[in-house]
C-alpha cells in the first residue's frame, strides 16, 4: 500500500512538473527531490501515532502531528486514517473511568481541541473538527457543589459533520450527519442532519443544500 501511495505521489508530480511521467535520470531526480520531504512527513505522523497513542486502540493508517495529552483509564479509539493535529496547541484526548471515545475513519481533529469523555462520545466518520474545538459530555461536577459529581450523558456525532473554530459541544447531544456547527456556538441540543447552527445558545440557521 505505501509503495503504491508513493507511486501516486510521484506520477502526480511528473505531470504536474513535465505533463507527462519523467522519463531521463534527471527529470527522475527533480520528482523526487520534490516528492519525498512529503512523503517523509507522511510517514513520520504515522509513526509518531504508533509512539504517542500507543495506549490507544488503533486502525490503519492514523495519523498524528505533534505531541497530544492523552488520559484517563477508559477506551480510546480510532478508526481507519484518522488524523490528528497537535503541533500549535495541545490537543487533548480523555476517556474516564470506564468511558469510552471512539472517534470514526477518515476524520480530522485540529490543533487545540480538547475531547473528553467521561460517559461516551461517539464521533462518526469523514468528520471535520476545527482547532480549540471542545467536546465534553459531562459536567465534572454540580454547579456552586465542587465535591458532588456532575451528570454525563452520551454524545453522538454523525458522519459528514464539521464543527468550526472555537464551538463547544455538551452532554447528550447528537448531531445529524452533514450538519455544521459555526465557529464559537455552543451547542446544548440536539442538531438535525444538513442543518447549520450558530449562537450561544446554538439554535438553526438554515437548512444545508446540495447533499
Amino acid at each position: 500500500m505505501l509503495k503504491d501511495k508513493i507511486k501516486e505521489k510521484v506520477d502526480e508530480k511528473s505531470y504536474e512538473l513535465f505533463g507527462r511521467l519523467s522519463t531521463t535520470n534527471r527529470e527522475r531526480l527533480k520528482v523526487y527531490w520534490q516528492v519525498f520531504p512529503v512523503l517523509y512527513a507522511s510517514l513520520w505522523r504515522l509513526i509518531n501515532a504508533r509512539i504517542r497513542l500507543r495506549n490507544c486502540e488503533l486502525g490503519k493508517l492514523v495519523a498524528l502531528r505533534g505531541a497530544p495529552r492523552v488520559e484517563g483509564s477508559g477506551k480510546i479509539k480510532l478508526h481507519d486514517r484518522v488524523r490528528i493535529w497537535a503541533h500549535m496547541g495541545e490537543t487533548q484526548l480523555y476517556a474516564g473511568k470506564n468511558a469510552v471515545l471512539e472517534i470514526g475513519s477518515n476524520t480530522f481533529v485540529n490543533t487545540g481541541t480538547i475531547l473528553s469523555a467521561s460517559k461516551h462520545i461517539s464521533i462518526g466518520s469523514n468528520v471535520q473538527i476545527a482547532n480549540q474545538v471542545i467536546i465534553m459530555d459531562g459536567d465534572f461536577h454540580k454547579a456552586g457543589n465542587s465535591k458532588e459529581p456532575g451528570k454525563s450523558e452520551r454524545i453522538t456525532i454523525e458522519d459528514d459533520v464539521w464543527i468550526a473554530t472555537r464551538a463547544m459541544v455538551l452532554k447528550g447531544v447528537r448531531i445529524g450527519r452533514g450538519a455544521t456547527v459555526a465557529a464559537g456556538a455552543v451547542v446544548t441540543r440536539d442538531v438535525p442532519a444538513y442543518t447549520l447552527v450558530g449562537g450561544v445558545p446554538a439554535k438553526e440557521i438554515r437548512k444545508l443544500s446540495g447533499y
